[in-house]
């Protein structure tokens, strides 16, 4: 993953000028914080984060629709009752 060093913000910087990390954040998109120089925490803009929630949800749908078309492809009629399988 890369980052660009515009998004990176250290925890204490964060802590203390909360208010200005949020506008970055809304300017950025992402902020990252930084605690012992690792990434500890991702803020997102909630615009984003709708965003690649909606991706996501697309993402599994298509999934699932990619599974069922596999399983009907593979269907032979063949059904099992359920007093069977218990």
């Amino acid at each position: 993953m890369n980052i660009h060093a515009d998004a990176i913000v250290p925890i204490t910087e964060a802590t203390k000028h909360f208010k200005a990390t949020c506008d970055k954040t809304k300017q950025l998109g992402t902020t990252f914080i930084f605690k012992n120089n690792r990434p500890d925490i991702v803020m997102m803009d909630i615009l984003r984060y709708e965003q690649l929630f909606y991706l996501l949800e697309n993402l599994e749908h298509s999934e699932i629709a990619s599974l069922v078309a596999e399983r009907k492809a593979k269907d032979i009629g063949v059904r099992i009752p359920m007093d069977e399988v218990i």
